[in-house]
């Protein structure tokens, strides 16, 4: 009977929390009537059987699972959606996972009730195994761990159906996403075979070109693109130059790693591996071999494949070697950049404002500048605004003081604000045409482009801007369709296949999602 007793509250602490839930997010959990059934009779049975091991693996296994049921409910908190075996990659690289604590703090009451609630339930735990005394059995330890090495037998030949989602209990989506991402590393995808790339050397080049990487910055929610809050005041002013240039874009990727490299290897089929490994279409190499004095100035860390494209720099600084941890120190640092007419120059500044949580890299003077009536947008409001002032300062320094310049824009990927045509997802990193849109900058004072598309993407964008630096890139397989990347520079983590049209989003020719 007394183990009995702890099943039913076994069972009790790890679905009541996903009701709850439901309170605050209609159709966080969905009823399914045989799923349900399905997952509470195997919640029950999983408590019965640790009810007979010692207490103390049972309080530890107990404390875990609770934690992946509250690991669940903290994602959905702030992405409004279901953690997924690709999210996982973002483990992999630890710039990434101090943004994730970062952005913790926009939703700081909840992670504080769930941490708190995880520790007292824990704890009690403990003291009630000690006060009911169930019977222990030697084979409860066992008989577990058995069910635990034999479960990813009956999902791997369906993972779509255990997928993190509405009708699957939080505990157990947390669990499944764990086993399918080590299946997923288990078992590589097959990678297509691509003719390579032909690069042509065309010119000498353009003799500065400075190309901006934004953050997190999604056209959408730009005045300049006719968003309701005037948080682009400084770009405002540009609309009548006719040197500026400025256009909606799709993102290569959702993830900031896995597209500013792809943006900077001219890669257009997500598992495209073999130009990482040769280097041929690689932007910044390219510039070092046409003779530029080449820089790579961020406000982000030196973090994992993007090291590829910036080794390649003949000057590097990254953001801890800043005093200040804002973007406009890029302004500084490029003030003090040599530009002669003897050497060509290229610059890469990689922005970090816009990223979440928004006001985190923002300076404080830029706070506050739009009403918090609206929760989802304004501090991302005043984080666009603060990057816009940063652009603009950069392109006004250039047209007073240099001749013959090329000014790029273009952000890594968008930002979702939880709006209902984003059907309430926030942040990115998602495969969903929402975090993709970006906008793309142009601006030269000696205005040669013919840019007639009304919506371009990073792969375009790509290769103007080598033929800016003096190569053309001749890419075989391209057939006038695009790709978004997921997280994953393998695609591994899935993709979308497009062609472009005249209005957003684009025209869908398939979706994969692994």
């Amino acid at each position: 009977m007394k183990n009995l007793i702890f099943a039913l509250y076994f069972t009790a602490i790890l679905l009541i929390p996903d009701f709850i839930a439901d309170i605050f997010w209609h159709h966080f959990y969905e009823i399914n009537p045989y799923r349900t059934l399905k997952e509470l009779l195997a919640t029950f049975l999983i408590g019965y059987i640790l009810s007979f091991a010692p207490k103390i693996f049972t309080t530890i296994i107990t404390s875990i699972f609770l934690l992946f049921a509250f690991i669940s409910i903290g994602f959905y908190a702030y992405f409004h959606t279901y953690i997924m075996p690709f999210d996982l990659g973002v483990l992999n690289n630890s710039s990434d996972i101090k943004d994730i604590f970062y952005s913790l703090s926009s939703i700081e009451n909840i992670v504080i009730l769930l941490l708190t609630t995880w520790i007292i339930l824990s704890i009690f735990t403990y003291f009630l195994l000690k006060q009911l005394k169930p019977k222990t059995k030697k084979f409860a330890i066992p008989l577990f761990l058995v069910i635990l090495i034999i479960y990813p037998y009956f999902i791997h030949k369906k993972a779509n159906i255990y997928l993190a989602n509405f009708t699957h209990f939080s505990w157990l989506n947390t669990l499944n996403t764990i086993y399918l991402a080590g299946l997923k590393s288990l078992k590589p995808h097959p990678h297509h075979h691509y003719k390579p790339y032909i690069v042509k050397r065309i010119g000498p080049g353009k003799p500065i070109v400075i190309m901006i990487m934004g953050e997190s910055m999604n056209e959408r929610y730009m005045h300049l693109f006719g968003w309701r809050d005037k948080n682009t005041p400084y770009l405002d002013k540009l609309k009548k130059d006719p040197h500026f240039i400025y256009k909606k874009a799709i993102s290569c990727s959702v993830r900031t790693i896995c597209s500013v490299t792809t943006f900077f290897y001219n890669k257009r089929e997500p598992d495209n591996i073999a130009l990482l490994r040769n280097n041929k279409t690689n932007i910044m190499k390219l510039a070092d071999e046409n003779g530029y004095k080449t820089y790579w100035l961020s406000m982000q860390s030196d973090v994992s494949l993007i090291s590829n494209v910036f080794n390649f720099a003949d000057y590097k600084k990254f953001v801890w070697q800043f005093k200040r941890q804002y973007d406009d120190e890029l302004i500084n640092a490029l003030k003090k950049i040599p530009f002669n007419k003897n050497k060509k120059t290229f610059v890469v500044l990689h922005f970090k404002a816009d990223h979440s949580p928004y006001l985190k890299y923002v300076p404080k003077n830029f706070w506050n500048k739009f009403s918090p009536k609206d929760s989802k947008i304004w501090q991302y409001d005043d984080a666009i605004y603060y990057t816009d002032y940063v652009i603009y300062k950069i392109i006004e320094y250039m047209k007073t003081h240099y001749k013959n310049f090329v000014i790029y824009f273009t952000s890594d990927h968008g930002e979702m604000m939880g709006f209902p045509w984003e059907h309430g997802r926030r942040g990115h990193s998602q495969l969903v045409w929402g975090d993709t849109y970006v906008p793309f900058l142009y601006y030269s004072d000696t205005y040669d482009k013919n840019l007639s598309k009304p919506i371009y993407n990073h792969y375009l964008i790509s290769k103007m801007l080598t033929r800016d630096l003096g190569y053309e890139i001749i890419n075989p397989n391209d057939d006038g369709t695009y790709y978004v990347n997921g997280v994953q520079i393998d695609g591994s983590a899935g993709w979308m296949h497009y062609k472009l049209r005249n209005k957003l989003p684009p025209i869908l020719i398939k979706k994969v999602v692994y």
